[in-house]
């Protein structure tokens, strides 16, 4: 899509618009599509120079865990051809499709610096200029900061040593021996994928995960989630998730997995860990194709020093160990992140008290599917903000209809 001058300029530098969306991600395309639909004018803004560009620099052979029927955006589908799961470029193109579809104003190569107040308005300052609005939607993306460990001895580590995040294909790693670190969904996805490609892999893992299928018993394993574990006490959706997974996988403790020390719900909502969903790692790991270590302690020259005191001598170390929101630059002045950088107003709406018509889009990753809440929160977003227009809309009308106190 073309970069369009909008109808809102109002100086060289400074645009104004009645929207704006930051992240031409699926929860940002989510977001304009639903104000467009009320009726907002929406521009939205992205960083890098294409749509889903966070999409595009994953690995290959990546796959939604989530099903395709639930990970639609809304008011225009995957199509069928994409598949039960789709893979990383299938998705893509049905991004690019969405934004065509919905003829979505979207500004590339434009990245938020900070935001403020300006009377009010929102104030954005970006890469390129100024922007003004009177709604604003932040829809950067739940996975944005990558998080790598400060080991002893990782400056002069000579193999190599990459946060998931860089990853782009199993092909460059076949016959190398790959120690992943990390047992979370990136880690145990990434790992199938290598030893499919013919890698010798050890995984560290430091908690044991929950585990899971995208399928189960022939069947998408999501729309159980949605539907009976996401409206469960979440003790009893923890109970019930760790009987199907003995089922799915058994019991892996002789092959260094033992029970992970909390459920998935739990640990989501105490840790933001999700279940690691299988896609060959387990059956690899049985039929010792691949193998789980402890904890990593440091790094010396070409060795890794694991906290047992037992040592590896990996030709490339990835580390899968998680992101942050990325968030405290951009807003964590105006009160609206908790502590670990999540947004108080995680739903999409209603706002925080102390940011109005302040949004927030795609910033939770309930492993039910992150995907799926995008449309839910955009419909929220959109909601608010048109009640929020109408209102203020009334009261000046009111203001009108009143007319000038008469003279004495």
């Amino acid at each position: 899509m073309e970069e369009t001058t909008a109808p809102g300029s109002v100086g060289h530098d400074i645009e104004e618009h009645e929207a704006i969306v930051v992240g031409a991600g699926s929860a940002g395309l989510s977001a304009a599509a639903a104000l467009e639909k009320r009726g907002f004018e929406t521009v939205t803004l992205e960083s890098l120079a294409r749509i889903g560009a966070s999409w595009r620099s994953r690995y290959e052979e990546l796959r939604l865990n989530s099903w395709r029927a639930m990970s639609n955006l809304q008011g225009y589908r995957m199509p069928l051809s994409a598949g039960r799961h789709p893979t990383r470029d299938d998705f893509v193109a049905y991004l690019e499709r969405y934004a065509a579809h919905h003829q979505l104003n979207v500004r590339f190569n434009t990245s938020l610096t900070g935001v403020d107040r300006a009377g009010d308005l929102w104030r954005l300052e970006t890469s390129t200029h100024t922007y003004l609005a009177r709604y604003l939607v932040i829809a950067t993306g739940w996975d944005v900061v990558a998080v790598m460990p400060d080991w002893p001895g990782k400056e002069g580590f000579t193999p190599e040593l990459i946060h998931s995040s860089e990853f782009r294909g199993a092909k460059a790693y076949r016959g190398r021996e790959v120690l992943i670190v990390g047992a979370g969904n990136s880690g145990v996805d990434i790992a199938g994928h290598l030893i499919a490609g013919g890698a010798n892999v050890t995984m560290s893992m430091r908690t044991p995960p929950n585990l899971s299928n995208a399928d189960f018993l022939g069947i998408p394993g999501q729309p159980l989630l949605v539907l009976i574990a996401d409206h469960l006490p979440m003790r009893l959706a923890d109970f019930n998730f760790s009987m199907i997974q003995r089922l799915a996988f058994g019991d892996l403790t002789r092959f260094g997995i033992p029970r992970a020390p909390e459920g998935p719900y739990a640990n989501f909502h105490n840790h933001f860990r999700n279940p690691a969903v299988d896609n060959g790692f387990v059956a690899a790991l049985k039929q010792g194709l691949a193998h789980v270590v402890g904890e990593v302690q440091g790094l010396e020259a070409s060795e890794v020093v694991l906290v047992d005191g037992e040592r590896l001598r990996p030709d490339a170390v990835i580390c899968a160990t998680g992101f942050r929101r990325g968030l405290e630059p951009l807003v964590g002045h105006l009160g609206v992140l908790r502590p670990d950088g999540v947004p108080f107003a995680y739903k999409g709406a209603p706002e925080h008290p102390a940011a109005p018509r302040l949004y927030f889009a795609g910033m939770w990753g309930q492993f039910s599917g992150q995907i799926r809440l995008g449309p839910i929160h955009a419909r929220r977003i959109a909601r608010a903000a048109a009640l929020h227009r109408a209102g203020s809309s009334a009261g000046v009308a009111s203001s009108a209809s009143q007319g000038a106190p008469a003279e004495r």
